[in-house]
């Protein structure tokens, strides 16, 4: 097991994220390449094997032996077969695609795909902060909302691969319309772009915002990043809507919290690495007020601790979490 390594893949509507990670989660080496979904599928084929030929060489040099690639990727994915079964909303292109068949041809590995949200959780459970829990719930905040669960230490995945998918609850039934078709559903009101829409509207009647600083005078360069900059700095705009946004995850994850009765939810995702400590503290209070007491009592917020490492160590660990089911 000490010489065991295994790389990682971690495909994104923006970037690849690529590590080749041990056994017990250290990363021996990693990188970052666009994309480059403005070249369709070629493109992000093309460069997803620049990343994985990259670790290989790193392999050879220090005489590691690799024995699988696991890749995490936005959507559905069927596992015994290794295909893109959902629509992943910033790479379209790639549903209906065997990726694994497609690897294949390339590397003479055992080759696992997954959901990158699940691969999230696996990593924070295995290696992060849900170590030592057996129920959790892990979600991202970004783009859009992913979420992976652990119940009794397995990896839930649902019968037909696509659960859990926090993102798409409906808070509002009849809400906002979501890309999925339905009503109301949490993504629309606590993901990065519906923070910033909101944050966008309130600005109309607030000239004063430090955030027209922050944006240099173009409030589409905002991001969530700024919001939390800006709260900080006791901004009335920013505290709103992050305020808004912890209450709207509350009430989601209080649903969940009843449905599931977790140990720990962890928060991930490029919006909660810029968020300080009392977003997650109003996240937690808003769960408490909602959901029963004895499903609360113990239950633990917190922030992720992999970072944007996350997705590629989770990925790199897929065989062995699938070896032990």
């Amino acid at each position: 097991m000490k010489n065991k390594f295994n790389i990682g893949v971690d495909i994104g509507g923006t970037n690849i994220k690529y590590g080749m990670v041990s056994s017990s989660g250290r990363i021996l080496a990693c990188g970052i390449i666009p994309s480059c979904k403005t070249s369709g599928k070629k493109g992000v084929l093309r460069n997803l094997r620049k990343g994985i030929d990259s670790l290989l060489v790193s392999a050879k040099q220090s005489k590691f032996k690799i024995n699988s690639i696991g890749i995490g990727v936005p959507g559905t994915v069927d596992l015994p077969k290794g295909r893109i079964i959902g629509i992943p909303p910033n790479l379209p292109f790639m549903a209906d695609f065997s990726l694994r068949k497609y690897l294949r041809r390339f590397y003479p590995y055992p080759i696992y795909v997954d959901n990158d949200a699940n691969v999230m959780a696996l990593a924070e459970y295995k290696f992060g902060a849900a170590k030592g829990y057996k129920n959790c719930i892990c979600i991202t905040l970004g783009t859009g909302i992913g979420s992976g669960v652990i119940l009794e230490g397995k990896l839930f995945r649902g019968s037909s691969f696509v659960g859990p998918e926090f993102g798409h609850t409906s808070i509002y039934f009849s809400g906002i319309r979501c890309h999925c078709g339905n009503y109301g559903c949490v993504e629309m009101y606590a993901s990065e772009p519906a923070m910033l829409k909101r944050a966008k509207e309130l600005l109309k009647k607030n000239r004063g915002s430090i955030l027209y600083q922050l944006s240099q005078g173009d409030l589409n360069r905002l991001k969530a990043k700024d919001l939390f900059l800006a709260e900080k700095l006791k901004d009335k705009v920013s505290q709103k809507v992050i305020q808004e946004t912890a209450c709207y995850l509350g009430t989601a994850l209080s649903s969940a919290v009843n449905l599931i009765n977790p140990e720990i939810v962890v928060v991930g995702g490029g919006v909660a690495l810029s968020a300080g400590v009392n977003f997650f503290k109003m996240i937690e209070k808003e769960i408490k007020t909602r959901a029963f007491p004895s499903a609360t009592k113990n239950l633990k917020i917190v922030k992720a601790k992999l970072g944007n490492d996350a997705g590629f160590i989770g990925a790199s660990i897929l065989g062995e979490e699938l070896d032990t089911q």
